[in-house]
């Protein structure tokens, strides 16, 4: 069983109540984060024996030295970590839905998992302006409309990031993908349009339920703004973990064993081999072309000469096909080259030498004949 870890300030949403993931703050003062966060990984890896650590991609260069850190001091490749690009209320409930899974998968799997999760998430937030706007990639024309009166943001994370301006005639942006039915939604933030988001985000969604939770304490530092309203909305059919699992073809690490779909092995952290072709990529495949014959003499045939009326094997019946063979191989040779006559332009002159110089050695010149 593996133990997951939420490294940073992101508070649980409550909706998996039985399967929650532990929490470790990294706001420390000095040099007190770097001691508990060895302590927490020892005491994770004596009950569950492995530990996957989820941080955000957005800010978790500290966290990624932690881990690294943790791993060298207990000498152990059962700690991994994966940063997730995702705001904090999905990247808590991400978390808190790989500790449920957890009880059924390796942590190899896991860390597939928790990728695939935030495919499927649609992730975001009502902003009043994206002035500051840092996570998100965002246009000169939207940040130019922040500095207008009466301006609104539907801004998106993950998978389907963007900024739109809500307008009457389009007050929800474009949907890339959805989650599989039935959809839930969890929303949560301070001094933001709530009714947008139920009557005209939910809509859109096609959610049977908006739940509103706590709301982050990150949530203002991610968005830029302390006036929003997040969302998350993800499937709560109860087979949808177990079909994501399901999804990718898992082969054990040709160094430690585990299982893993992703490129490089999650806890020793070695490159894999490429997949091997499937039956169907074998089967469309063009058929091999047939290798085209040389036409090379063969010892004991009749062998065309240039400038000869007969042909040379063949030609008299004292002829042995030890000679015969001998002299077809003789004439087969290539004819030897002459060496090229030397560019006389290309040999250098001689360089004359003074009187007070000794004799230059290579290319080396020593110094006058009366120096000391």
């Amino acid at each position: 069983m593996t133990a997951v870890v939420l490294a940073g300030d992101f508070p649980s949403t409550g909706i998996l109540r039985a399967s929650v993931a532990q929490r470790i703050a990294l706001d420390g003062a000095g040099g007190d984060t770097a001691p508990a966060f060895i302590d927490h990984m020892a005491r994770a890896l004596q009950t569950r024996g492995a530990v996957l650590v989820v941080y955000p991609e957005w800010k978790g260069k500290g966290t990624r030295r932690l881990v690294q850190l943790a791993r060298a001091a207990l000498l152990t490749d059962r700690i991994a970590g994966v940063a997730l690009d995702l705001p904090p209320i999905a990247l808590s409930l991400v978390a808190d839905q790989l500790t449920f899974a957890s009880s059924y998968a390796r942590p190899g799997v896991l860390v597939g998992l928790a990728h695939r999760l935030r495919e499927t998430l649609y992730a975001g937030a009502w902003v009043n302006s994206v002035a500051r706007l840092e996570h998100i990639k965002t246009g000169l024309g939207a940040h130019v409309s922040s500095y207008l009166p009466g301006g609104a943001f539907a801004v998106t994370a993950g998978c389907q990031a963007g900024v739109h301006r809500i307008t009457a005639a389009k007050p929800v942006p474009d949907l890339g993908a959805r989650p599989g039915d039935p959809v839930l939604m969890l929303f949560g933030g301070t001094n933001g349009d709530t009714e947008w988001l139920q009557q005209k985000l939910r809509p859109a969604v096609a959610a049977v339920s908006a739940t509103l939770v706590a709301p982050q304490p990150l949530g203002a530092e991610y968005w830029g703004t302390k006036k929003y309203v997040e969302f998350v909305a993800f499937s709560g059919h109860p087979q949808a973990l177990q079909s994501l699992l399901s999804d990718f073809v898992y082969r054990p690490c040709g160094w430690c064993g585990e299982p893993t779909a992703l490129p490089h092995c999650p806890l020793c952290q070695m490159t894999q081999p490429a997949p091997p072709p499937s039956p169907e990529a074998v089967q469309d495949q063009p058929a091999d072309v047939p290798a085209v014959e040389a036409d090379v003499p063969v010892a004991g045939a009749d062998v065309p000469v240039a400038g000869a009326d007969v042909p040379v094997a063949g030609a008299g019946a004292d002829r042995t096909p030890t000679a015969e063979a001998d002299e077809i191989a003789v004439l087969l040779q290539p004819a030897p080259r002459r060496p090229a006559a030397a560019d006389p332009r290309l040999i250098p002159a001689p360089r004359a030498t003074s009187g007070d110089e000794w004799p230059r050695a290579g290319t080396v010149a020593f110094g006058p004949r009366d120096r000391p």
